[in-house]
């Protein structure tokens, strides 16, 4: 799962040597803007076969939120 995130990170930042974290945010890391949530959203979605609600992309603030956002559709 964590490997799929950090491709999906590789993709929309197009930048194949980037290394994320779960401390990775919003706030630490500028380029993460509205336009790079939007295109993370739709590629966790495709990636994991599952579709996240309003409230669950709205709590996105950092990796970790994504991986436990993963989790949490998971079961």
């Amino acid at each position: 799962m964590f490997n799929s995130l950090q491709s999906i990170f590789r993709n929309v930042f197009d930048d194949p040597s980037m290394q994320i974290a779960p401390d990775l945010s919003v706030t630490s890391f500028p380029e993460w803007d509205s336009v790079a949530m939007l295109e993370i959203v739709l590629s966790v979605e495709a990636e994991f076969d599952l579709r996240l609600t309003t409230e669950d992309i709205a709590s996105i603030r950092s990796v970790a939120d994504i991986l436990r956002l993963l989790e949490m559709h998971r079961n």
